[in-house]
């Protein structure tokens, strides 16, 4: 696969300075390749994108990604960047970008919230979905059922749905299992649970989880990818299944999961 025209996103916090993206845009001239910036009013065309920033931007970045069907890049600019493709002192790799690359499909998380029988909020996850309590509130009370079989009662400060790409995130920190990319698989992870015995746990991509949320004065919180999506009263339901769509990512370096993963988290 080649690309013609991409997309540079930048770091939406500003982290990445116009000193920084310039040499990124001359290699891509002097490959010829046609590139934009990106801001929120603009419907741009293009072939792919390269996320400028942290693993916090390459998750803003997916968002339009995927919606799109385009493959996307994080070049690194932060502190950890797991999910990037490059670093920032690795650009000559770029050419890569013209001459040929291969593209590695991350699964999706779908995500509904069903109350009262009326689906009232949706998301897509590339790491988690996360029903959170509050800070000064009650103890979050969920039952996680499993293909219309209860599986679990979690007393917890939360729960995170994770996908493989996510297990290495908020899922690990967590104590939930490191989940090898290639593989499509759901990881439920209670988030300190006041419930002896409570545990991580994998579930065929193939199953329908859903979450009854069993708070009945405070309001837990539903979090999509670091991003608010709803208040969750008594009664609601949230369910997650394997998004029928996916994100591809430009591979430009070898395949080296264990090794990227030692070499970040160390």
């Amino acid at each position: 696969m080649t690309v013609g025209k991409v997309l540079l996103f930048p770091s939406p916090k500003g982290n990445v300075g116009d000193n920084q993206i310039k040499p990124i845009e001359n290699r891509l001239d002097s490959l010829g390749i046609a590139y934009e910036r990106y801001s929120e009013e603009t419907d741009y065309d293009f072939d792919a994108i390269l996320a400028l920033g942290g693993d916090g931007t390459m998750l803003n970045a997916s968002r339009l990604a995927f919606r799109k069907n385009k493959p996307i890049m994080c070049i690194n600019f932060g502190t950890l960047g797991y999910m990037s493709g490059l670093e920032n002192s690795e650009l000559d790799m770029l050419s890569a970008l013209k001459d040929g690359f291969k593209t590695e499909k991350r699964m999706l998380l779908d995500i509904k919230v069903i109350r009262n029988g009326n689906i009232i909020a949706e998301s897509t996850a590339l790491n988690e979905a996360v029903i959170s309590r509050q800070t000064d509130g009650e103890i979050a009370k969920i039952e996680l059922i499993c293909d219309g079989a209860t599986v679990c009662a979690y007393r917890a400060d939360g729960v995170i749905f994770a996908t493989p790409t996510g297990s290495s995130a908020y899922a690990m920190s967590a104590g939930g299992p490191i989940i090898d990319t290639k593989l499509d698989a759901f990881c439920v992870c209670p988030i300190c649970p006041h419930t002896l015995g409570a545990k991580a746990m994998i579930f065929s991509p193939n199953s329908v989880l859903e979450a009854l949320n069993n708070n009945e004065v405070d309001e837990n919180f539903l979090i999509s990818d670091g991003r608010k999506v709803i208040n969750l009263k008594h009664g609601d339901r949230v369910i997650v299944s394997k998004s029928p769509h996916v994100l591809e990512l430009i591979k430009l370096k070898k395949d080296a999961f264990y090794e990227t993963l030692y070499n970040k988290m160390s």
